[in-house]
């Protein structure tokens, strides 16, 4: 073997022991540092799955709580899931304007909140007026966080309604023609169909303006037991037909 090769063999032993020596030097200095930021990237890339799957669970509990309290029709209900779930997709909205809904219902049926085919209690007065506030109040409660979006258009649109439909059922005629008018300026753009329908509701209130008064019920047992006074003369029209004829082919 010449020497230049001998030469060239030493010269490449002695770089590739610079090479580990220099990678050695490196692991020791700067490799824990490196070594550090991977393992970061790495709990930071499972922390972050694991955030999803939380939120994608807790998503698919909101939705579960919702649709429970709709099956209980308990407005109490509804109103918890809303503020439980409030920062999940449009659970808050739609919670209470289902508790708002409940409210109003049970004014238009007459009947007490929890009532069933087997226990029915008729709605008092001063229940009628305390489910109507509540329910306003609710509707209120959506209409106030509309941030004008696109999104949030039926929520609001939907709360106005029903603010509308309360102040129809107080009698405030006018009150209920301001809300009808917020529905059209509110939802034109986006949706003409559901602004006409407001307009035909306007059309249709004066004749609201005329109240009215359905009997009691104790007006209607005393109307059904009231005795009817008959004329005592009986009535034969056949009878008296037969007569007349007679009478009048005996007089020619």
């Amino acid at each position: 073997m010449d020497q230049d090769r001998l030469k060239d063999i030493q010269t490449a032993g002695i770089s590739e022991s610079q090479v580990n020596e220099d990678f050695v030097h490196w692991l020791k200095t700067k490799g824990p540092n490196y070594l550090l930021i991977v393992m970061i990237v790495i709990v930071a890339y499972l922390f972050f799955v694991r955030y999803q799957q939380g939120q994608t669970a807790q998503r698919a509990e909101a939705w579960d709580e919702y649709f429970g309290a709709i099956n209980s029709g308990l407005p109490a209900t509804h109103e918890d899931v809303a503020k439980t779930y409030s920062d999940i997709d449009a659970i808050e909205g739609l919670g209470l304007i289902n508790a708002g809904d409940a409210y109003l219902n049970a004014v238009i049926l007459g009947k007490t909140i929890g009532s069933n085919a087997d226990i029915s209690t008729k709605l008092s007065e001063e229940d009628r007026t305390f489910y109507l506030t509540k329910a306003d109040n609710l509707y209120m409660l959506v209409v106030d966080k509309d941030d004008q979006s696109n999104g949030y258009s039926l929520l609001s649109v939907t709360a106005l309604y029903g603010r509308a439909a309360v102040a129809e059922a107080n009698g405030d005629i006018d009150l209920a023609k301001n809300f009808y008018e917020k529905i059209i300026a509110r939802i034109s753009n986006l949706y003409p169909a559901l602004a006409d329908q407001a307009r035909s509701r306007i059309d249709t209130l004066p004749p609201l303006v005329n109240v009215i008064t359905l009997p009691s019920d104790l007006d209607v047992t005393a109307r059904n037991n009231q005795v009817l006074q008959r004329d005592p003369t009986a009535i034969n029209t056949t009878v008296q037909s037969l007569t007349d004829i007679t009478e009048s082919d005996g007089s020619k």
